[in-house]
């Protein structure tokens, strides 16, 4: 098991299935570095622009420096 998966809270905890999808391509709002991976979206739609990825607030890094939910704003 990760260790950030023991710091989702339990209103995310649906999140925990969730795979990472896409290559960091978001920005921390912790630590504001390009750090963010794009997860599965299990109500993604098709549409014309791509895939329409979950992402989550902070890093790995931060959540588990912070001890805090990654999804959590």
């Amino acid at each position: 098991m990760h260790e950030y998966l023991k710091y989702i809270c339990k209103k995310h905890d649906d999140k925990k299935n969730e795979q990472m999808l896409s290559p960091c391509r978001y920005k921390c709002k912790s630590c504001k570095k390009k750090k963010l991976n794009g997860y599965s979206n299990p109500d993604h739609v098709t549409n014309p622009f791509g895939y329409l990825y979950l992402v989550p607030v902070m890093c790995i890094d931060c959540s588990i420096k912070k001890e805090k939910c990654m999804w959590c704003d």
